[in-house]
């Protein structure tokens, strides 16, 4: 039953997706207004997050990034729906991507490597890295598998609704891709074989364990799933980062992390990650996924010291 009604809603939601983008940016304005002033839709968590990030802006600053958070949130909703049937050369007009070079190189002369990323940009439409086929080179990174990891959703129908979306672009870009629970990541990568490109959104909340950071002025668990992985196969960790230059425009920036994993220290390529994300951040305020509730537990004693000897250690 749970599958039959989980078709009936994805077919659903790819007919509601024919409908053309300007028109989903008009009922992106007004959901956003909605949200905002009628609904508050998580405006104490919004409202939290951005104070405690950003202590030095005033009043009157912080209310023009949350207005505009809203804006920006309810694009990612409808942009997200309208992927579904878009075309690559679609998705394509709307993102630039910038670096693929370096992705490109380092599974050229890897094989197997981490793509770590964030919710900025739209991270839906991330598909879009790997190009129209018929543009791209022949020894492209997307001419080989792609996994992107992800949390599995408590809900099957929610859960298999994620899956479809986030594989179904990659499909656009003839692309044979896989979707794997992020506790499953070492065991997927220990099972694939040749070259391979892994994409990690790795700045949720871990709910137990995690790298102890300094993170927009605040005590911060990172996930260290995806930085364990790398360490102890050796991949070259690349950093994408998704611009919203303004609506209906997104660019995406390949910079390198490592390229020699093995050799960092416990903790270093999460911490680089997480210094290129906030950098990121402070650049367009409103770019992140601020309804998160992303700070739900303090630093004991022990996490304290490991956040001032990595973040010391490293400078």
């Amino acid at each position: 039953m749970v599958k039959i009604v989980s078709y009936l809603v994805w077919f659903l939601l790819y007919a509601v997706s024919l409908l053309p983008l300007g028109f989903y940016y008009f009922l992106s304005d007004i959901m956003a207004w909605l949200l905002r002033r009628v609904f508050s839709y998580r405006k104490s968590v919004v409202t939290a997050n951005l104070a405690r990030s950003f202590p030095e802006l005033s009043y009157n600053e912080l209310r023009k990034i949350e207005k505009e958070y809203y804006k920006y949130m309810c694009d990612i909703m409808v942009e997200s729906i309208w992927q579904v049937s878009a075309t690559a050369k679609q998705v394509c007009r709307i993102v630039e991507v910038e670096g693929v070079e370096l992705l490109d190189r380092m599974v050229a002369e890897h094989g197997k490597t981490v793509v770590l990323t964030g919710h900025r940009g739209n991270w839906e439409l991330v598909g879009a890295i790997c190009g129209e086929s018929e543009k791209r080179s022949k020894d492209s990174f997307a001419n080989h598998p792609i996994t992107v990891t992800y949390r599995i959703a408590k809900s099957k129908i929610s859960n298999f609704l994620f899956e479809k979306m986030r594989m179904e672009i990659y499909r656009k870009f003839d692309n044979n891709g896989y979707i794997v629970g992020s506790k499953q990541f070492l065991r997927h990568v220990a099972k694939s074989k040749g070259s391979h490109t892994y994409i990690f959104i790795a700045d949720q909340y871990p709910r137990m364990g995690g790298v102890p950071l300094k993170f927009l002025n605040q005590n911060t668990f990172f996930f260290d799933g995806a930085e364990a992985v790398a360490r102890k196969m050796n991949m070259p960790v690349i950093y994408l980062d998704m611009i919203r230059i303004e609506r209906r425009r997104y660019k995406m920036v390949f910079s390198l992390i490592s390229e020699n994993s093995a050799a960092m220290q416990k903790g270093e390529i999460t911490l680089a990650y997480a210094r290129l994300l906030e950098e990121g951040i402070r650049k367009d305020k409103y770019n992140w996924l601020w309804s998160h509730k992303r700070w739900k537990r303090g630093f004991t004693e022990h996490d304290v010291e490991v956040c001032n000897e990595l973040c010391g250690n490293v400078g």
